[in-house]
């Protein structure tokens, strides 16, 4: 794991222990810088579950969704492909995970 990638998934897991108490604008914040390292890293898949969750929470989901959308986040992270059609298939098997 680069170093890249440990201070993506030391994001992720800050991000996954704020989840079940932090404000929507905190997580927000958080997803947010998330996706910008990832965009800066070409980490695409990244990107795409990062704005699934912004896009989720500025619906006013919470809870299980947006819980299910951090969990999926991680395992982007953790993904070793950074091209867009990995970033379509996570965001499809989230919609399904989630029952969009």
């Amino acid at each position: 794991m680069g170093v890249q990638d440990h201070d993506l998934a030391a994001a992720c897991a800050r991000l996954n222990m704020m989840a079940g108490h932090a404000r929507p604008a905190d997580l927000a914040g958080a997803v947010d810088a998330i996706r910008a390292m990832a965009q800066r890293e070409g980490r695409l898949p990244v990107v795409a579950v990062a704005r699934a969750i912004e896009a989720a929470l500025a619906r006013g989901e919470r809870g299980v969704a947006v819980q299910g959308w951090i969990a999926m986040l991680g395992e982007a992270v953790g993904c070793d492909r950074s091209d867009a059609d990995c970033g379509h298939i996570y965001l499809a098997a989230g919609a399904v995970r989630l029952a969009y």
